[in-house]
Formats: C-alpha cells, structure tokens, sequence
C-alpha cells in the first residue's frame, strides 16, 4: 500500500485523564514525546489510517471520537483526530518509536521533552468551551508563518 505524504493524521488516545504518547526515533522530533499518528494510505480515509497507525505503533485498539483540529501548510494537510482507547497495553513498535506509554495530559503539558504539536493538541482537548477554529498563537510562534494550525 502506498503512502499518501500530503494528508496525514496525529491521534489524541484518551483514557480517562491520560494521553498515549510515544517516543519518536527519527527526524526533527527525534528523541521527543509525540502523539502517535501517520500518513494515510491511498484511498485510505482518515479515520481509518488514525484506528491503523494507533494499532500499528502502540499495539492499542482505540476508536475515533470526534476530529479536534487540523493543521495545514501550503501544500499538506494534518487532521487532529480525538480517540477513546478502547483495549490493550501500550508497546514500541521499536522502529518509528522507542516507547509508548499512558500519561497524565497535565504532565505531559509539563514536559520539556513533549514537542510543541501535541501540547497544543492536549490545550484543544482540555478547553472544550474555546474557539473550534482558531491559530494556536504558541504553536505559531514555534513553527512561523508557514503553518496555520486550527484547533
């Protein structure tokens, strides 16, 4: 199955008040704390490469609650996609990640080593009450001008 490099998704997988989180092992978030997530499949919807990627990563069954954001630059797109874990125990695929975990989402705000994208994601989810579209002025300051994240 080919990759579609333009659309790809990032999955907040909550149970109760923790957040699944993975270690990435390569590129800029090399060594980071991460939402797992990945590039959809051809044809592949959305939904259906966050519930693959979740199980393909970390071993867990979750399913899609709601989307929560998108992030766009000028020639891609990436869907924030809000995920209930439904069953399993969190493991490193050992190849895109060195560790998957449950944490706390107030820790994981906390965290130095908790990349700048899933800490935004974690603020959407927290204030249900914000604004469903806006730009996250602290992503924005970390990423330029480049990227517009609606959230």
């Amino acid at each position: 199955m080919n990759d579609n490099y333009n659309f790809s998704v990032g999955c907040i997988v909550r149970k109760e008040d923790q957040v699944l989180l993975v270690r990435h092992t390569y590129g800029g978030a090399k060594g980071k704390l991460l939402i797992p997530g990945g590039f959809c499949h051809e044809n592949e919807l959305p939904e259906e490469a966050a519930v693959r990627e979740i199980f393909e990563e970390t071993s867990i069954i979750a399913k899609v609650k709601r989307m929560a954001g998108i992030r766009c630059d000028r020639n891609t797109w990436y869907m924030l996609l809000e995920m209930d874990y439904v069953d399993g125990i969190p493991t490193s695929d050992m190849n895109e990640n060195s560790e998957a975990f449950f944490c706390e989402i107030s820790e994981a705000l906390t965290r130095d080593d908790c990349t700048e994208m899933t800490k935004a994601a974690l603020r959407k989810i927290l204030d249900e009450s914000a604004n469903y579209f806006h730009s996250d002025i602290e992503y924005k300051k970390h990423k330029g001008d480049n990227y517009t994240l609606y959230i």
